[in-house]
């Protein structure tokens, strides 16, 4: 191998790293803003089950 294809490889390298810090960068801030939503969804369920159980309630007590 010569200096100057030990040198792209070296660089090549570099930006192998740049981009797979970038990608772990990336990844924990997704990771953040799911989780983020996911306590949204568990809020969302909740409301969504008492107002089954609500109107369970309204149509049992319309047929009594």
């Amino acid at each position: 191998m010569s200096d100057d294809e030990k040198m792209e490889f070296w660089k090549a390298l570099g930006r192998l790293y740049d981009s797979s810090l970038a990608l772990q960068r990336a990844s924990e801030a997704l990771q953040r803003v799911s989780e983020g939503h996911e306590k949204r969804l568990d809020r969302l369920e909740v409301v969504q089950q008492w107002l089954a159980e609500k109107e369970r309630a309204r149509e049992t007590g319309e047929q009594a």
